[in-house]
């Protein structure tokens, strides 16, 4: 898990609003065409994906690599099209952007921004539907996935209840259920809303879910009082303002069900939170998610204020969330001891990070 190579993270932060005020004027300029033809609310839409784009931009500067950057790119390239944006918008978006960071920003970063937006461009240009924010890339669901979520989507739970308890009659434990049919049924649903073809409130329904079905098979497993307790506790927590909590809450029930002490602050949780949570509950490992880039300082902040304080100092650290898939060595660059990539693998990485 050692990583002594990587460039180490540190914080980015722009005058957001100003700039994309800026690349507004200029787009409507240069895109005369494309600008006129939008509707209000569009207007509206490219205003604040400016915002969001540059948000991007600092977290790709603060990992000294593009890969933040062209992931959203292509992002905007596929939910921009489900919007009925016209074809050469995500280009000429992104020329404009370039064209604004490599002349405005501070002058120590017009250089790696410029390189960073080019790239951008080039792969939109190039592959527009590739990486993780295309629907190429989300593996098809298995029969019995789509059949969850075909009845979660028709407002039928108890149906959708019904396909879990069939998998579990037919002996598919509870690890391979989240595996195999929670974690992808999200990922699709995700995938869905960004083509438009599901609402939020249907997503935030989806999630819901999901998390009361997990709740109740948890409940079920703990039930039986077949778990042998451990000595060890882990403190469980989203970052800062970070909403979607459902990946932190898979993480405190497989940690549960391994027998450990648990204590989960869920979404939303202030870094002063956390830090107090970790020493209040003389914690032996924190794990920590994020869903966004956007969250990055929050956490690297977070990761370096248990590190500074003597009762938290020894305290293993991992991470885990869509961030550190797009950029593997990012676990490092923020001074954590591990990434996970699933929950499973959050409580193997614990178990070996205190045996």
């Amino acid at each position: 898990m050692t990583n002594t190579g990587s460039t180490l993270y540190h914080p980015v932060r722009f005058n957001r609003k100003d700039f994309a005020g800026r690349m507004l004027e200029r787009y409507a300029d240069k895109n005369a065409k494309i600008w006129n033809d939008l509707g209000q609310e569009q207007r509206g839409l490219v205003r604040e994906e400016f915002v969001d784009t540059i948000m991007n931009l600092e977290e790709s500067l603060a990992t000294d690599n593009p890969a933040f950057l062209v992931n959203h790119a292509r992002w905007v390239y596929t939910r921009y099209a489900a919007e009925s944006f016209p074809t050469e918008f995500p280009i000429s978006f992104f020329k404009t952007f370039r064209e604004i960071v490599s002349e405005q920003l501070p002058e120590d970063y017009r250089k790696n921004a410029g390189v960073f937006a080019g790239k951008a461009v080039t792969a939109l240009k190039s592959h527009p539907a590739k990486a993780g924010a295309s629907p190429d890339a989300v593996t098809p669901l298995s029969p019995t996935a789509q059949s969850f979520l075909n009845f979660i989507l028709a407002g039928d739970v108890a149906k959708a209840r019904t396909v879990i308890d069939k998998a579990l009659a037919a002996g598919t434990p509870f690890r391979e259920i989240n595996a195999s049919i929670f974690r992808p049924v999200l990922g699709e649903t995700g995938r869905l809303w960004q083509q438009n073809k599901v609402t939020i409130a249907e997503e935030h329904f989806v999630t819901g879910v999901i998390r009361r079905v997990m709740q109740q098979l948890h409940d079920q497993i703990a039930g039986t009082g077949r778990i042998a307790r451990k000595k060890k506790m882990v403190v469980a927590a989203c970052v800062g303002e970070e909403l979607h909590e459902i990946g932190i809450h898979m993480v405190a029930d497989f940690f549960e069900l391994d027998g450990w002490n648990v204590y989960t602050t869920g979404a939303n949780t202030p870094a002063k939170s956390i830090l107090a949570a970790v020493k209040d509950q003389k914690a032996d490992v924190v794990t920590l998610s994020i869903t966004m880039p956007i969250y990055l300082a929050e956490l690297w902040y977070l990761v370096r204020s248990l590190r500074a304080d003597e009762a938290t100092a020894q305290v293993k650290i991992i991470v885990g969330g869509s961030p550190f898939a797009i950029i593997p060595n990012l676990w490092h660059q923020v001074g954590a001891d591990a990434v996970a990539a699933s929950a499973e693998g959050a409580v193997t990485v614990a178990g070996q990070l205190t045996a």
